[in-house]
């Protein structure tokens, strides 16, 4: 046989591995791209085009998971919100346990989620500093459930004795204040304190200091 009849025609060659489009994938990338967009420049300030170039996506491709930037807006807080449920916060806990117990566990778990997410507080900044529809959609959809909760758990842990008698509503609020500041400023925290928020020890520094603050020591 020939060299010639050895070669393959262009036709008969491999081809190449057709790319395989991971849904989940995309998806995740297109939220994270669109939660730093809108923690950095807001809802408007924020596009779908940028925001497709920074996941890697074709805008084409966001817009067929998201149809339009207000569904992917509230995506990115639904999925958020899915992180932080109270109940996921208190998964630890049980029936044996004291509201202080529980209140601790759910401070623990607001730290780690701002840790994790520190935009979500930027966001929040963003969108809350004055009434709108969004404000409204965020109360209605993610917020009121979780702060109804910690209002309750930490008028639980009053009567116990366990935390100081201030309105469960400002306790909270200086809870999340407390819980996020670290990781939403953290280029300012990192360059005045000396210390990466981020880090091990300063996460659980955080969860200390909120607690010696929150509960009468006994």
């Amino acid at each position: 046989m020939s060299a010639e009849t050895d070669l393959k025609k262009p036709s008969e060659t491999a081809k190449a591995p057709r790319r395989v489009r991971r849904p989940k994938e995309v998806r995740e990338r297109v939220l994270a791209a669109a939660l730093h967009a809108f923690a950095t420049v807001g809802f408007e300030g924020a596009s779908t085009r940028a925001i497709a170039n920074d996941a890697q996506v074709t805008q084409s491709l966001l817009l067929y998971h998201f149809k339009t930037k207000d569904e992917l807006w509230r995506a990115v807080l639904q999925d958020i919100a899915s992180m932080g449920k109270m109940e996921q916060l208190l998964a630890s806990g049980d029936d044996s346990m004291t509201a202080a117990q529980r209140l601790m566990v759910a401070i623990r778990g607001l730290v780690e989620l701002f840790a994790k997410v520190p935009e979500l507080h930027r966001l929040m900044t963003l969108e809350a500093h004055q009434p709108s529809e969004r404000l409204n959609w965020i109360i209605e959809n993610v917020n009121r459930a979780p702060y109804e909760a910690m209002c309750d758990l930490i008028a639980e842990a009053q009567a116990e004795g366990a935390v100081r008698k201030i309105s469960p509503e400002r306790l909270r609020f200086a809870i999340v204040g407390m819980a996020a500041v670290p990781f939403s400023v953290s280029a300012e925290y990192q360059f005045l304190t000396k210390r990466n928020p981020f880090s091990k020890i300063e996460i659980e520094a955080t969860i200390d200091m909120i607690c010696r603050m929150i509960f009468i020591q006994q």
